[in-house]
């Protein structure tokens, strides 16, 4: 059987979201590209 992996979008804080917001920054300049960060979580299954 092939094991699904579902995600959905994570639900930050503000605080955490501008934390993402400031590493985009610094990753993209660091690459010279604009960036984007997705912040995801798995869904627990009770059989991992």
């Amino acid at each position: 059987m092939q094991k699904e992996n579902d995600y959905t979008a994570a639900s930050l804080s503000e605080d955490l979201v501008n934390e993402v917001k400031s590493f985009e920054d610094k990753l993209g300049k660091q690459v010279n590209k604009d960036v984007i960060v997705i912040a995801y979580e798995k869904e627990r299954n009770e059989t991992n």
